[in-house]
Order: C-alpha cells, then structure tokens, then sequence
C-alpha cells in the first residue's frame, strides 16, 4: 500500500520487502534497535547485507528506551555516514529514527514490531528534552515495514495499548467537532473521514481482535497507521490527538521526572478516552449552558457508552485506572487541572476548565478512574 509516498510494505511469502530491498541495495543503512527487537533486528541485517547493503548497528540496552538527548545524540553520531536510517521497534525507536534523519537531512523508515502506537506515519516526534516531552517536526518515514507474524505475537499488553490508542479517536475526533461549534475551527473533511474510517474497521474486528487473528491485527495497524496519515493531510495531529493525549502526556512527562518506568502510550491514552467521555456526558447531562451546546449534546449523545468502552478495553487487556498502572493519586488530580494546558488546542478539558467545572468534575473523575 502506498500513501502520501511512504512505502507502507507486508513481508512477502519469501520472508522480503522486495520494494525496500531494492531502495537500500548497495546503500549505507543505520539500524538502530533496543534490547526487545535486537533479534529481529539481526534478521533483517542479514538479509540486508546478502544484498549488498553496509549497515551500522546501533544497539541499546535498554528494555525501557527513553528518547531523551543521549539516545538522540547517541544515535545522530553513529548514522551521520549513512544514507538511510531504520528502526527495529515501535514508538521511543520510531521517534528516535524520525527526529534524527531528519536532522541529517537522510530517509528513514522503521520494521513495526508491535500494533502498540499510532505515530509510526506521523510527522511529530516525541522525544525528551530537559525532562519534558516536546514534539518535534520531522518528515515523515519513506518506509514502514511490517510482519504480522512478530506483530500479532507482541506481548498482548502492547497490542491492547494499540487498541486504545484506536479508542482514543473516539473523543479526539469529537474534540475537533467540539472546537468547530464552539469556535469555528475548522475541520479537514479528508482527514477527518480517512480517520474516522479506519476507526470504524478496526472496531468492526473486535472480536476477531480479541484472538489476534492475522486480519484483525492488519486492520488495527492500518488504523494506527492511518492516523499518521491523516495527520499529514490536515498538517497537524487534530485527527489523531486530543483530551485523551494531553492526559496522557501530562502524565508521562511526571513518570520521566520521577525516572520511573512510563506505562504505555496507548494505555493511558485509553483511560484519558474514559474520562473525556466522562466530560462530554457531564456537560450533556446537566445541561451546561455555553456557545454551541446543543450541538455538543449531539456530540455526547453519539460517543459510544462509558460501559461500552470499558468492556473492550478490559477484554483487550488493558487497565481501566490509572491506579492500576502506578500514576500516583496527586498527580492524578494534577493532571485533572493541567492538562489541557499540555498544547494549544481546543478539547474538552480546555471547555471545562474554561467553564469552571473542573474543581465538581475532579471528585467524579478521581473515585471512577483512580
């Protein structure tokens, strides 16, 4: 498949990726990989070399990888010789790979090893500097290589926090609307329904999901995909990033400055989903009064249930609150005043705290999700 130029490329029945192969024949060629994808890493390499290609390996040791300046750096100095640089993994390594090529000014791509994330086709990368999460402009992967087999044998954890990134597009794609009534923001139709599309036929798979049947993880790492895409499209991430983001942004950066282990994006970001439908339902049910409200009402009203969500979530495998996960109870109701001041953007967080609901909100939220 190919999209806005990215060779988006399954391994064939012979084990290659005959249109990458041909790209980086006889080329220098980074590949930078962690502790988790070393293996597959070396996989690829040797096939690589046989025909022709000079690779550098860049290994971490980390199961963990931080894409603070040290891995950045690291990785910048040991693929400046090269013409094209390749991630073995999924979001850190992703980021990483993106965020330096395009300081080097060279193509990258990335072997997906896990349904886990949505930002494999974006051009943002997240990477730490000075302890808090920025996105960086890069450009986009000229290549994103995937093998079902490794991917639907992920550890499960992973593919549920894929899962909720999918979920995520519930409440982000509603923010954008959201922002539509309430101040006239405008909405890319393109991007919205090419989302909003690939949401949908991840959802239909559900059940098929849940026993991570080939065809069903292949629709969910095209969603996930799809949301690069459309984020290209419309020139930012509004299709694929909203209240539940910022939620879980917020909360990452406290786990990095903590130096604790960050639970997984697409897991906290599926919690943040819950409590944006919280928010949404709340304004709807106690008929808050404000520019665009009957709209959003209509907006509420078409967001799937609290209960709904929750269900899938958990017969996916992935925690339901963020006590579950380590977010400690402070930083929680932090998060509840903060977080969307995260980015500069309209969502639900920023209508209720403009609103002045968040001290009656925070009760709520903290007794369901903590």
């Amino acid at each position: 498949m190919i999209g806005l130029n990215i060779n988006i490329e399954y391994k064939n029945e012979n084990g290659e990726y005959p249109i990458f192969f041909n790209k980086i024949k006889n080329k220098k060629i980074a590949v930078v990989f962690d502790i988790n994808t070393q293996s597959f890493a070396f996989e690829l390499i040797e096939k690589m070399e046989k025909i022709g290609a000079i690779v550098a390996k860049i290994a971490f040791q980390d199961k963990d990888l931080i894409p603070d300046e040290y891995v950045c750096e690291k990785t910048k100095n040991e693929s400046k010789n090269s013409d094209y640089l390749l991630a073995v993994g999924s979001g850190s390594l992703n980021d990483v790979a993106k965020y330096v090529s395009t300081k080097l000014n060279i193509e990258c791509g990335v072997l997906a090893t896990a349904a886990s994330m949505d930002g494999y086709c974006s051009k943002g990368s997240a990477v730490m500097k000075g302890g808090f999460k920025v996105t960086e402009d890069v450009h986009m992967p000229s290549d994103v290589l995937i093998d079902l087999e490794i991917v639907r044998n992920a550890p499960k954890l992973m593919t549920a926090s894929g899962f909720g990134d999918i979920i995520g597009k519930f409440t982000c794609l509603t923010d954008w609307q959201m922002a539509h009534f309430v101040n006239g923001e405008e909405i890319d139709e393109k991007a919205f329904s090419l989302m909003e599309k690939a949401r949908s036929e991840c959802m239909e798979a559900f059940e098929d999901l849940t026993q991570y049947k080939g065809e069903a993880i292949a629709k969910l790492m095209n969603a996930l995909i799809t949301a690069g895409l459309s984020m290209a499209i419309c020139g930012n991430s509004r299709p694929a990033s909203g209240s539940e983001h910022h939620v879980s942004h917020f909360l990452e950066m406290d786990f990095v400055r903590r130096k604790e282990r960050v639970p997984l994006h697409g897991v906290k970001v599926a919690i943040g989903t819950l409590i944006s439908i919280e928010l949404y339902n709340y304004l709807k049910d106690n008929k808050i009064s404000f520019n665009g409200a009957d709209e959003v009402y209509k907006l509420a009203e078409n967001l799937p249930s609290v209960a709904k969500i929750k269900e899938m979530l958990q017969r996916m495998g992935c925690p339901v609150r963020f006590s579950e996960i380590g977010v400690r109870k402070e930083t929680m109701e932090e998060m509840i005043e903060k977080a969307y001041t995260v980015r500069n953007r309209y969502t639900v967080l920023t209508l209720t705290h403009d609103l002045g609901l968040t001290d009656k909100i925070k009760p709520l939220i903290m007794e369901k999700y903590f």
